[in-house]
């Protein structure tokens, strides 16, 4: 079954609205809870009743570096960002970022509606980064995630909840000053955006200089222009992020073009795919990364800004996200969809265009071990992972030809740097064992199979190649 049987097979199991509802415009993404305003505490000591507020400082941020919450499922987790502000001026309706910070910025926050852009001062995030680099190397002896991260010498990723490179930057140069102090240490790196402005000279020599390695995740969901006005309003048009790419390709950078969310009926229409396997081959990137619309992006406002450009987005979640497994299966067939357009756009010169996922339905197809499609790239260059997580323990599994204990995947895991802290592996083991969220259990990966428990009382895993939980579903849903 390929790609274009599969959503044949699916456009009658979720039919298409006819008629979308009728809605108004609205400011805000999320339904914003707010503070009490004008709350007053009487002070005893002084008679007096005296506001107050918790306030925001609305000129400078100064956390910029963070272990992701997802670090229990991610390979990548040390997260930076240098720009924050309510909302990213490319304001692209799939976001789940702007409706996080709305919510989160307005709930605690007195002066969260009257936030503006704001950065970290790169004198800061040096001397700051000058103080964490001491742990660079070393072995893992505190609880501190972050402090361990550096000590696996996991490479920095910017633009995972902002991004980093707006058209402000250009003239602020604070993104800029960060890469080129990575350089100067030699320090492994890899960025998240889609803006143009990553392909600009300075920046790209930035990259390019770095020993330590450099990677650039240019998300192009589209080749179509008219959709992505839609989708990215204020984001470049698809031939500046290709534009850019070419730059950073023929500097000798490693770029990976990245389409997430892939949503089924939206930005997969057959002629828009092979316009943008063809830009991206001729761009130099041989490199892809891929993921379906995030099932906690639920936020009322996405749902409502989408459906008012005449985008069926219910439909569209209910088989990618709500759906998990149909959605797991229907990304592995337009995975394999782009691979084969890939081939024939090249005339089969590009029979190899690496794609990887974190979707752990397809996580023992992905084409490397690290997801993000930089593993080869960082290994040689002496960076580090984070190792322990429930997607390499899928991996793990997937590549011992004997039944796994936890004892193995745990002594592998320490052979490898060890873990970024005692609760991770916690949570990690409970994943293993079955405990906790299942969208990330061992089981869930297509071919991971129960095998029995140790003597501990541990789940014992084994891999089966050819068994397909997903495909079973289907048939049974279809007859």
């Amino acid at each position: 079954m390929n790609y274009s049987d599969l959503r044949t097979i699916v456009k009658d199991i979720i039919p298409r609205r006819s008629i979308l509802e009728s809605l108004q415009k609205i400011k805000g993404l999320v339904k914003e809870k707010g503070r009490k305003t004008n709350y007053q505490e009487f002070k005893l000591d002084t008679g007096k009743f005296e506001l107050i507020q918790r306030l925001l400082n609305e000129e400078e941020m100064n956390s910029f570096l963070e272990v992701s919450l997802r670090a229990a499922h991610c390979p990548l987790p040390l997260n930076c960002d240098v720009y924050d502000s309510l909302t990213c001026s490319f304001n692209c309706l799939y976001c789940f970022a702007n409706s996080f910070r709305a919510s989160l910025y307005t709930s605690f926050f007195d002066n969260g509606k009257t936030m503006g852009l704001r950065y970290c001062s790169p004198d800061y995030y040096k001397r700051e980064l000058d103080k964490l680099m001491k742990f660079r190397g070393k072995s893992l002896s505190s609880n501190n995630e972050v402090q361990n991260a550096i000590g696996l010498q996991i490479p920095i990723r910017l633009g995972i909840r902002y991004e980093d490179f707006l058209p402000i930057e250009g003239r602020k140069k604070v993104s800029l000053e960060l890469l080129k102090y990575l350089s100067n240490i030699e320090y492994s790196v890899m960025i998240n955006t889609k803006s143009s402005l990553i392909g600009r000279e300075d920046y790209v020599n930035a990259l390019a200089d770095n020993k330590g390695g450099s990677a650039v995740h240019i998300t192009m969901i589209s080749s179509n222009d008219i959709l992505l006005k839609k989708l990215e309003p204020g984001a470049p048009i698809f031939k500046e992020r290709i534009k850019a790419a070419k730059a950073l390709t023929d500097a000798g950078i490693r770029v990976v073009a990245r389409i997430e969310p892939m949503m089924i009926f939206i930005n997969d229409q057959f002629n828009d795919m092979y316009e943008w396997i063809g830009a991206i081959i001729d761009a130099g990137v041989r490199h892809i990364t891929l993921d379906t619309y995030s099932w906690s992006a639920t936020a009322p406002g996405v749902q409502r800004q989408m459906e008012m450009e005449g985008i069926d987005f219910e439909r569209m979640f209910l088989l990618m996200s709500d759906a998990q497994w149909l959605g797991s299966l229907i990304l592995e067939k337009f995975i394999e969809e782009l691979k084969f357009l890939a081939w024939t756009y090249s005339e089969g010169e590009v029979d190899n265009l690496s794609c990887s996922t974190f979707d752990f339905g397809n996580v023992p197809k992905n084409s490397q071990d690290i997801c993000c499609e930089v593993g080869d790239l960082f290994e040689s260059k002496g960076a580090g992972f984070n190792w322990g997580n429930n997607l390499m323990a899928i991996r793990f599994i997937q590549r011992s030809e004997v039944p796994v204990t936890w004892n193995d995947y745990d002594s592998w895991v320490e052979s490898k740097g060890g873990w970024l802290s005692k609760g991770l592996r916690n949570e990690v083991f409970l994943s293993w064992n079955l405990v906790g969220n299942q969208a990330y259990f061992p089981d869930w990966a297509p071919g991971i199979e129960p095998w029995g428990y140790d003597q501990n009382g541990g789940r014992v895993w084994f891999y089966k190649e050819g068994t397909d939980f997903r495909m079973e579903m289907l048939e049974r849903l279809i007859k």
